[in-house]
């Protein structure tokens, strides 16, 4: 009961910190079981400023794919893997990270590891574990609290 609090209130903070993100959006990403890149990118491109609140999530994902900020062999209704979304927030935000991850540009095995190491997900997480939007909206406060807004 305690967890689902935290959880809610996360939840709660994230949606007011996605200032920009109609309700509908939130309400959608809370019930998605599966969170799929065309979601992640609206979230993303959204508060970059790339594309407009009103835009769809396909104008979201190229607008991503453009910007070179998306895994490279993904489509818009794949799946989000931790790794996957580890790597759009690393792009999202601020993040310095260890030696590697700076080498490689935020590789999404490194901004994987970085988030372990920065307490963003779980030490235990896997990579390839598939994420709800809850998790989506999770990481997205816990990234914004860690490295604050742009």
């Amino acid at each position: 009961m305690i967890k689902k609090m935290i959880i809610l209130a996360a939840v709660f903070l994230s949606a007011l910190a996605a200032h920009a993100q109609t309700a509908g959006f939130v309400t959608e990403m809370l019930a998605a079981y599966n969170a799929d890149y065309g979601q992640v990118s609206y979230l993303s491109a959204v508060y970059q400023g790339f594309v407009d609140e009103t835009a769809s999530y396909d104008e979201a994902f190229a607008a991503l794919k453009k910007a070179g900020q998306l895994p490279a062999a993904v489509n818009k209704t794949d799946t989000v893997t931790m790794s996957g979304l580890s790597y759009m927030m690393a792009e999202l935000w601020p993040v310095k990270g260890g030696l590697m991850f700076r080498v490689t540009k935020g590789a999404s095995r490194y901004a994987f590891r970085q988030f372990k190491a920065d307490g963003i997900i779980p030490v235990d997480a896997d990579p390839s574990e598939k994420v709800s939007g809850t998790d989506v909206l999770t990481m997205y406060t816990a990234c914004q609290n860690k490295y604050g807004s742009k």
